[in-house]
């Protein structure tokens, strides 16, 4: 299998950490960095809208977006499922799974309209993200007693999260506002999963 991913693209650092959580399996995975805004030909051939992470798989067919490569990596390559089958667990991870995406969205389309042209920049739509991003940050830290309970692909996802925010908007000292959640997330980005994916290094 083929993964085109970005180094500083919060979305593909969520399928890098899986991919090591997933340990030697993980290595199955040829690991592609590119520029998806130079719309590579490459990548065009397994993802016409030139977004990362994009993955080839064994049998030749294409999938995009990170919940779904996550979701099937997961399933389809040995070792610890981070993501379970069925049942009331499953919806556990996958809530909040979606609320790190719902965080993620807004803190990197923040930072994708602050590097437009000046002129075209919407500060109201940076702002209206950065608060979006401030109410996520405020319901996940009431969450911070579910996260500390086990690593699943809910954790995962919100631990990337968080470390975009950090990483994009230090500004914003998303941890002064939540400290329950700071300390939880200060541990989650001690493993080597997340060490290794760091954009910063």
């Amino acid at each position: 299998m083929k993964l085109f991913v970005n180094k500083t693209s919060p979305y593909a650092r969520k399928v890098l950490v899986l991919l090591q959580e997933k340990g030697e399996a993980g290595a199955r995975v040829a690991v592609v960095q590119t520029d998806p805004w130079a719309s590579p030909e490459d990548l065009l051939a397994v993802n016409p809208a030139s977004k990362v992470p994009s993955l080839e798989t064994d049998d030749g067919w294409s999938l995009g977006e990170s919940w779904a490569i996550a979701e099937y990596l997961d399933a389809v390559l040995p070792g610890p499922r981070l993501l379970p089958a069925e049942g009331e667990a499953r919806w556990r991870e996958l809530r909040l799974a979606a609320m790190a995406q719902a965080l993620t969205d807004a803190a990197f389309d923040a930072a994708i309209e602050s590097r437009r042209p000046e002129g075209e920049r919407s500060p109201g739509w940076v702002a209206r993200q950065m608060a979006a991003a401030v109410r996520m940050i405020a319901a996940l830290e009431s969450e911070a007693e579910i996260l500390a309970g086990g690593f699943g692909l809910g954790a995962l996802s919100v631990g990337a999260a968080l470390d975009y925010v950090a990483f994009r908007h230090a500004d914003l000292q998303w941890r002064e506002t939540a400290p329950r959640l700071a300390a939880w997330h200060a541990e989650i980005i001690r493993r080597p999963s997340f060490q290794a994916t760091d954009p910063r290094a």
